[in-house]
């Protein structure tokens, strides 16, 4: 099930009514939470429930041996006996095609049951709970956590539905520590902020990311064929861009705000991304919960920037590329990810020059007009690598960048990229998150919702903005199924 299925939202209403009358309850109320999960992540195939169960059980059980162990080998072999279960499983059901697609196209050979790939069908989620469970399983061994010696709350901690198919990917101590007896919440969090994200995250995805799909799909589903000759790529590029953010953050948003209503707050995962200065301050801001995963559990394991120069770029672009490959079942997603491990790369190497050290020490208008072309900088660097995130075939990714360059003058903007209606609400948006900065004195969302609620018109203005923004995606949204958050592929 999505958070944009129609049934969903008989889903949430069964979900609420079971929350609010086990109350007190503390048994009932966490086994009927993990099967209303486990209903929602089943519910159109319900054999995926065996797959997850199979998860849980495993690192559930990798813990207790890490925890009980007698001497640190023991502790590793049941750390690596974790990790390669997550990882197998990971591996058989996302990278079997690429690897049969890879060695039949060099070899020639006719591997058989290929014709099985065309409609190869990989789990939704199952790289968010595989991650989620081995930096679980890491932190047992490195003494951070204790181990959770009940089945039923550390599937719940796994399998609840809101973070559960896209993230964000949580730790132990950020949910699973807060379901024990005396820790489970029995009231929301924060109610009005719940309400704000989840009703923008509907706006983002149902309004914004889906009315641009519609707008740049046609373009990239045809980029080398004759249907774009001498069309422009560029403003293609940088709706893609925007598409990604907002189906992306949407889910964030709704996946959050469902968690506060239920009394759990979790970290976000998006912090204005593309105003970042640098593609190490973009990773500090995009999909912040995966990038401290790859920097916690892999590029520090790696070396990290302990070890001199050459060890801290190879540590970087081993990190990258794997995650990269993290993402997706193509050569594309690992060049993707090797693109962002130049990048990282040489902005280290940037960073210990004399000349950026003069750089940082600008004042006034100076330092507003370096800042503002590393942010353009960087903003084309990541769209740049973008291209080989949504186009697959290397044909297809050689025609978009050319396209980039050689283009018909009179196609500047034509087709979707020409739509002035999608632009109007794009800037509408802008403006409106403007003003939201602005009243809120440029405050995070947890601390300006409270100075919100102190103030009988401000409170009653923001539920009214959340009330008014729901009602303006039922009426703005596209006509049929939404498409599936983009993420639920990974």
């Amino acid at each position: 099930m999505s958070f944009v299925d129609r049934e969903f939202i008989y889903f949430l209403l069964i979900f609420l009514a079971l929350w609010h009358f086990t109350r007190g309850r503390y048994e009932l109320k966490i086994a009927a939470m993990l099967v209303m999960s486990l209903l929602f992540y089943g519910y159109h195939r319900w054999w995926l429930i065996l797959l997850i169960g199979a998860y849980c059980l495993a690192d559930w059980a990798a813990a207790l041996a890490i925890e009980r162990a007698k001497n640190v080998s023991q502790k590793k072999l049941a750390l690596i006996a974790g990790i390669t279960f997550n990882l197998g499983v990971l591996a058989a059901w996302k990278y079997t095609p690429l690897l049969i697609v890879t060695i039949n196209s060099l070899t020639g050979w006719k591997i058989p049951g290929t014709e099985a790939i065309d409609g190869w069908f990989i789990p939704m989620g199952i790289s968010f709970y595989g991650f989620s469970g081995i930096a679980y399983m890491v932190d047992v061994y490195r003494g951070v956590v204790k181990a959770e010696p009940n089945l039923i709350r550390f599937s719940l901690f796994t399998t609840f539905f809101p973070h559960l198919v896209a993230g964000p990917i949580l730790r132990a101590k950020e949910f699973l520590s807060h379901l024990r007896p005396g820790e489970l919440p029995s009231k929301p969090e924060a109610p009005l902020e719940g309400t704000f994200l989840i009703a923008r995250g509907f706006f983002k995805k149902l309004v914004l990311a889906d009315s641009i799909a519609i707008a740049i799909d046609p373009f990239f589903a045809d980029v080398s064929g004759a249907s774009t000759a001498g069309v422009w790529a560029l403003p293609y590029v940088y709706l893609y861009a925007l598409q990604i953010y907002f189906d992306f953050s949407g889910y964030t948003d709704i996946a959050r705000g469902l968690g506060l209503w239920f009394g759990f707050r979790w970290p976000d995962n998006f912090n204005w991304p593309y105003l970042a200065t640098s593609v190490q301050d973009f990773w500090r801001r995009w999909h912040m919960t995966l990038s401290r995963f790859l920097r916690d559990y892999l590029y520090i394991p790696l070396g990290g920037s302990k070890y001199g120069v050459s060890r801290t770029l190879a540590a970087l672009m081993v990190t990258m590329l794997l995650g990269g490959l993290w993402h997706g079942a193509s050569w594309s997603f690992m060049i993707w990810g090797g693109l962002h491990g130049i990048f990282l790369c040489i902005n280290y190497l940037w960073a210990k020059t004399s000349l950026h050290a003069r750089f940082e020490k600008l004042k006034g208008l100076p330092a507003q007009l370096w800042t503002v072309a590393c942010i353009a900088l960087t903003f084309h660097a990541v769209c740049f690598a973008w291209i080989f995130f949504r186009l697959n075939s290397l044909a297809d990714i050689n025609s978009c960048i050319r396209k980039l360059y050689q283009f018909d003058t009179d196609k500047f903007f034509v087709g979707g990229s020409a739509d002035a209606a999608l632009w109007v609400i794009l800037a509408a948006y802008a403006l409106a998150t403007v003003a939201a900065v602005l009243l809120s004195r440029m405050k995070p969302l947890p601390e300006a919702i409270p100075l919100f609620e102190r103030q009988a018109f401000a409170r009653g203005a923001t539920w009214g903005v959340s009330g008014g923004l729901l009602i303006l995606t039922a009426a703005l949204q596209q006509v049929g199924q939404a498409p599936p958050f983009i993420y639920f592929q990974f």
